[in-house]
């Protein structure tokens, strides 16, 4: 079918559009990660600002935790972060994290961090807002060249132990470990002389 020029194509998607109708809620929880150790290297990974949010008690670590999924799930600012949430003072590296709102840049490895920002357990709306985006704009992403990292963390002796075994015995290029390039064993129609 033709629709005859762009304009009639829009229409007709529009139309079949109309017809469904979007059944799923939309999302209001916050994208939050396991613990503070996986969030600090996911965030270093992913060359983004993590949102520490801290209280001790559930019921101000639930209003905390509200108010910034309201925010985290807007047009200007999803996707721009990852998220915490913890219960306790946990510390790493250069990071101990205040009861409220912390914004922080993790280091390349992702073994600790700065805080960028700040925001009290009790702050308004609008004060976790200004947290977000002086932590957004001070943020700095370091472009960093993956075999390069990767050198300079063996080098410091920097391991990542997985939650789950690492079964793929290939690199990402897809070579074996032990493979030599250049090197050449039997192969099909080869023989051993």
């Amino acid at each position: 079918m033709t629709y005859g020029d762009a304009a009639g194509l829009e229409e007709a998607l529009k139309k079949i559009s109309a017809r469904y109708t979007a059944k799923a809620k939309p999302i209001r929880e916050l994208p939050e990660l396991k613990d503070l150790r996986l969030a600090l290297n996911v965030a270093a990974a992913d060359m983004r600002p993590l949102v520490v949010l801290r209280a001790d008690d559930d019921g101000p670590r639930r209003r905390l935790t509200d108010a910034v999924s309201a925010l985290a799930w807007s047009e200007r600012l999803v996707g721009r972060f990852h998220f915490v949430v913890l219960e306790s003072e946990t510390t790493f590296e250069g990071l101990s994290p205040d009861a409220g709102l912390s914004v922080v840049q993790p280091d390349p490895y992702g073994l600790g961090g700065t805080v960028l920002a700040k925001a009290g357990p009790g702050a308004s709306a609008k004060l976790l807002a200004e947290a977000l985006d002086l932590g957004l704009r001070t943020f700095e992403a370091e472009a960093r060249e993956h075999d390069e990292h990767v050198r300079e963390a063996r080098r410091r002796g920097i391991q990542w132990e997985t939650e789950l075994p690492v079964t793929d015995s290939h690199d990402r290029r897809g070579r074996r470990p032990n493979h030599r390039p250049g090197r050449r064993g039997p192969g099909p129609g080869r023989r051993d002389r």
